[in-house]
């Protein structure tokens, strides 16, 4: 479920907030808090607590064990109808073993919960960056006046609504969809028929769910406003079809690291294809961001005006992505603690998300996200800067994981020309 794979995220640019993460090697250094299961990745905060106290408690339960040891018969381990390994799972150290596990999970979870109220008491409500229209909370003061680690930025002060989609020819949506049919024959090597066949078959499958999930979502005080959301429920149903039907169709053909690289090629052609016709002229003159940037004296393993080139573009697409209703607010970081390796953007209320966050939990090989397309085709078409790529479904609002409702795409882009 959502909800199993939500953590807890301390960012430099963006909230203490519940998440799901998806990683290709590793989170950037500019978390503060990752998931237990992110394997490659130094972690420090809440998540290592939590391992930590469970390999505690497992150990002082067999080390501490008040039984007394003695040597294993081996005839206890052989599985027969009778008796299996109840014989070790029945017994009295097997029990105490168990109790202390349950005992110890129970208690992490004490500490959890303790440490997310913790986290949601800090956010000022009357705090605000003038700079990035962010609620600002901190983590605190020490006993000598200085501050415990560096203000960091929640949900945004005031919100910015999404604008009504354009579903003209020329609006966003349709071109983003027209773009992701004109990429998938190519990198299927299928006939464009055939495709939309399986697409329609997709669609049969699927469309009942979807209808009766936009049923119960249906919040809106105005008519127009209800037809809003359906059309926002439409769109996001017809990107969730096509990304799964051309990953099923894929995934007949390779497998393994086959798939993954096909994959994300289809994710850069298609990027690729967005920033030509949405920004062909963009360059770093278009590139903006309400961060400060880091220091020009630092040395980067990279060209860093091909960076920000690339990076343009992605800003220009973004706008005529928020124009036609596709996306809300997004900013772009370089953060300056982290020496100019690692690139955030965060993307507020992208109507796909939802089609996101199902293609990941189902392990499709296609997400569906256009951010990521466009990041991948920038960096390695446009900058052609070596990178690792993680991206986060977050709540900027809660670090409550009983009200954990992702509204925020965070892709992050770290180890810039060291990957």
């Amino acid at each position: 479920t959502l909800q199993e794979h939500a953590s807890c995220l301390s960012l430099q640019v963006l909230p203490n907030a519940g998440c799901s993460h998806s990683s290709n090697k590793g989170a950037p250094a500019s978390l503060q808090h990752v998931p237990i299961s992110t394997q490659s990745t130094k972690s420090t905060g809440r998540a290592p607590l939590m391992h930590a106290l469970s390999s505690l408690v497992l150990s002082f339960a067999i080390v501490a064990s008040p039984f007394p040891t003695h040597a294993i018969d081996n005839d206890l381990f052989r599985v027969d109808d009778v008796q299996g390994i109840s014989a070790v799972t029945q017994s009295d150290l097997g029990q105490s073993v168990r109790r202390s596990i349950v005992g110890g999970a129970k208690l992490a979870d004490k500490i959890d919960l303790k440490w997310e109220r913790f986290s949601d008491s800090l956010r000022d409500k009357n705090k605000c960056d003038p700079g990035t229209n962010r609620r600002l909370f901190d983590n605190g003061f020490r006993r000598d006046g200085t501050r415990i680690g560096n203000p960091v930025l929640g949900a945004l002060c005031v919100p910015e609504p999404l604008k009504p989609m354009d579903l003209s020819e020329s609006g966003a949506a349709n071109i983003v969809l027209r773009l992701a049919e004109e990429t998938a024959p190519a990198i299927l090597n299928a006939n464009p028929e055939a495709v939309k066949q399986k697409v329609d078959d997709v669609r049969t499958l699927v469309g009942p769910a979807f209808s009766r999930a936009a049923e119960g979502r249906q919040v809106a005080v105005s008519e127009e406003d209800r037809l809003e959301e359906a059309r926002r429920q439409s769109y996001n149903m017809d990107i969730y079809t096509r990304m799964r039907a051309y990953g099923e169709a894929l995934s007949e053909k390779k497998s393994g690291s086959a798939l993954r690289e096909n994959a994300k090629m289809f994710d850069q052609v298609w990027g690729n294809k967005m920033m030509s016709t949405l920004a062909p002229n963009a360059d770093r003159q278009d590139f903006k961001s309400s961060f400060p940037a880091p220091d020009p004296s630092e040395r980067l393993p990279y060209d860093e005006e091909a960076l920000l080139d690339a990076l343009g573009a992605i800003c220009v697409t973004l706008d005529k992505m928020q124009a036609g209703g596709l996306i809300s607010h997004w900013e772009i970081s370089i953060p300056e603690d982290d020496y100019g390796n690692v690139v955030t953007i965060a993307v507020d209320d992208d109507i796909t998300i939802g089609a996101q966050i199902l293609a990941k939990e189902q392990k499709q090989p296609l997400g569906g996200s256009t951010v990521v397309a466009l990041v991948r085709s920038a960096m390695n078409d446009r900058a052609k800067i070596s990178y690792n790529l993680d991206t986060f479904f977050i709540d900027p609002s809660t670090t409550k994981q009983e009200l954990y409702n992702p509204t925020q795409l965070l892709v992050s882009i770290s180890d810039l020309g060291l990957a």
